[in-house]
């Protein structure tokens, strides 16, 4: 059985907080959810406590409590730079990772396969938990075997022997019964559900289980009965981790040196202008740029290296504004020796919409030029070589879109959404897979060797229909295999065979 960790930094904003001022660590701290007088008090530290803050509190009353409470708002963009951060940390002990969208400071990993790099999953635990405290974040750390199992005992603070955190559960059954005896009030669930299930007597974790599936969803909403689901197990989410972000790099080797301040910022642009779209298209804006030029400073000689650090006011995806302060940067200083090559490295930083928005509104390309290259297209190779997708109304998949002939190109309009959902992209022909053998010794090589064989198989998903034409009965399957990749594959009943119909991203 594969095992799944959780891993919970609590109050993640406060403890991004606390990093960012250490001088605060001794004195009364709230984070606010607006810097007003009657901003709501969201997590306190502890000398804040001692003097009888709590959370829900307005900041004024705070005050009244402790008159040296300093109360500060962490924005959302803040708060997720922090867990990007924690994410790239935890890296270090497995590639799979899932941050909780709904709860900051939550992440799963897959703590599976990691016995030849480990000993035992407990020094894999606490090496994760260690590594967290000397990065200045205090976390707790718990191997289970389900999602809901391993967070409700984060939140239940279980495995608190000083100085570390730490519980493995050996079988599922110690992570089910540690699950039920949490009590509600530690998970981050809505106050109104919690205190109506207290007035009930419903207390526990397992009191919530052992309610009526039935009335749930009536009675308490849809939050309610979906958090119901994921307790009785009957909503097994797969893990669902984040593809590593490729560095937003660029390399340039020039055939001569080059000392022209103006062909050298020629050349940056070049290399820019992609990037800058690169970013655009992952949400995110240009916080700093990192220029470095290796200078060939004589045949013999070393090659020296000079490198420019150029940071705009705020994060933008303004190309032209960067570049002005890049054009400033190097006839400030001129260069001692003629420059080889190019290396540009772009720091993010998340974009706002209003950004993105006049990113696409400033956009150089011109559609009247795209327009004229397809008619350019068309007339060479005929009329159906560029087409367009369009959705049509089938019963089978591959029968469910087709493609009609572009009349014009159009700027792309996408819509930002959160969590980025998953593709399946399919084949319009299915591919034949191999025969699947039927004990199967060392696993169903799905698509070979390269990939590794299926580690999970989620489905039938039965697709039946076409009695007008051929009778159809397929039974589509989600195959993950040991590189984390997911295919969309059936079992044709009536060909025997099974077919790969498209992959997930």
């Amino acid at each position: 059985m594969d095992r799944m960790a959780c891993v919970d930094v609590p109050a993640l904003p406060l403890q991004l907080l606390m990093r960012g001022h250490p001088d605060l660590v001794d004195q009364p701290v709230a984070v606010l959810e607006r810097d007003t007088p009657q901003g709501e008090i969201l997590w306190a530290n502890a000398p804040a406590q001692r003097c009888g803050v709590l959370t829900g509190m307005s900041y004024a009353t705070g005050l009244a409590l402790a008159h040296d409470l300093r109360g500060v708002e962490v924005t959302a963009d803040e708060i997720a730079e922090g867990v990007v951060a924690i994410t790239r940390r935890l890296r270090r002990f497995t590639p799979h990772i899932e941050p909780s969208q709904d709860h900051p400071g939550v992440f799963w990993l897959d703590a599976s396969g990691l016995q030849p790099l480990f000993a035992s999953l407990e020094i894999w635990a606490h090496k994760v938990q260690r590594h967290l405290r000397r990065s200045d974040f205090q976390g707790r750390v718990v191997v289970g075997f389900t999602r809901f199992g391993t967070y409700a005992t984060t939140k239940a603070g279980r495995g608190r022997r000083p100085p570390e955190h730490v519980t493995v559960f050996r079988n599922a059954t110690a992570e089910q019964q540690a699950a039920r005896a949490v009590p509600l009030g530690r998970l981050d669930i809505d106050p109104e559900l919690r205190d109506v299930l207290d007035k009930l007597g419903v207390r526990t974790v397992g009191a919530f289980v052992d309610l009526p599936t039935a009335g749930i969803r009536k009675r308490f909403g849809r939050d309610a009965h979906r958090l119901h689901r994921h307790a009785a197990g009957d909503l097994l989410l797969p893990l669902q981790p984040l593809r590593p972000v490729e560095p937003l790099t660029r390399h340039t080797d020039l055939d001569t040196s080059e000392t022209d301040v103006h062909r050298l910022l020629f050349l940056i642009k070049h290399d820019l202008d992609p990037l800058v779209s690169k970013l655009a298209t992952r949400q995110e804006a240009l916080a700093a740029l990192e220029i470095r030029l290796r200078l060939d400073t004589s045949a013999t000689a070393p090659r020296a290296e000079r490198v420019e650090q150029i940071r705009p006011a705020e994060p933008t995806l303004d190309a032209r504004q960067i570049l002005n302060l890049v054009l400033l940067r190097l006839e400030g200083h001129a260069l001692p020796a003629g420059v080889t090559e190019i290396a540009l490295t772009i720091t993010p930083a998340r974009a706002s919409r209003e950004q993105l928005r006049l990113f696409q509104q400033h956009s150089t390309r011109d559609l009247r030029a795209a327009d004229r290259a397809v008619a350019r297209i068309r007339a060479e190779f005929g009329d159906g070589t560029v087409v367009r997708a369009y959705l049509t109304d089938g019963h089978l998949p591959e029968a469910t879109f087709d493609w009609q002939p572009l009349a014009h190109v159009v700027r792309p309009t996408p819509t930002p959404v959160s969590p980025r959902p998953l593709v399946r992209r399919f084949f319009r022909h299915p591919r034949r897979l191999p025969a699947r053998l039927r004990h199967e010794p060392d696993g169903w090589m799905l698509r070979g060797a390269q990939h590794g064989h299926v580690i999970h198989l989620h489905g039938p998903y039965v697709v039946s229909g076409g009695w007008w034409r051929t009778p159809v009965l397929r039974e589509y399957y989600y195959a993950r295999t040991r590189d984390d990749a997911w295919s969309w594959i059936y079992y044709d009943r009536h060909r025997r065979a099974w077919f790969l119909h498209g992959e997930v991203e």
